[in-house]
C-alpha cells in the first residue's frame, strides 16, 4: 500500500504520562516511540509531544486530508478493523514503550 493511501495517525503524547518530570523527557520519548512502535501495513504513526491541550490527542489523515471520526471509522471498517480496537492497541503499544523508555532512562 502506498504511503498516500495509508491512514496516518498523529498521536500527541501527554508529558504527564512519563511522570511528574515528564516534560523533561517527552521529546526523547517521542523519538523512542517513533523508532520502536511499528505500525500495521495500512497505517503510519507519528508520536509528538502534546504541549497544546487545545489540539486533539489523535489526528488522522489520508494523503493530506484530515479525517473526521466517522471517516476514520469508515476507512478502518473497509479494512475490517474496528477504530476502538485500533486505538486500544496503539495505547497498549504506547504504554509498553513508556515502560521500556522509563526503565532505560532510569539506568543512566
Amino acid at each position: 500500500m502506498s504511503d498516500d493511501k495509508r491512514i496516518k495517525l498523529l498521536y500527541r503524547v501527554e508529558p504527564g504520562c512519563l511522570g511528574p518530570t515528564g516534560q523533561d523527557f517527552i521529546e526523547g520519548f517521542c523519538n523512542f516511540a517513533n523508532e520502536k512502535i511499528k505500525p500495521p501495513v495500512y497505517a503510519l504513526f507519528s508520536f509528538v509531544p502534546r504541549y497544546d491541550k487545545s489540539l486533539p490527542e489523535r489526528e488522522y489523515k489520508v494523503g493530506n486530508k484530515n479525517l473526521s471520526e466517522q471517516q476514520v471509522s469508515a476507512y478502518l471498517g473497509r479494512l475490517e478493523k474496528d477504530k476502538n480496537q485500533f486505538e486500544e492497541q496503539i495505547d497498549e503499544l504506547l504504554s509498553h514503550a513508556i515502560d521500556a523508555y522509563l526503565k532505560r532512562t532510569n539506568k543512566t
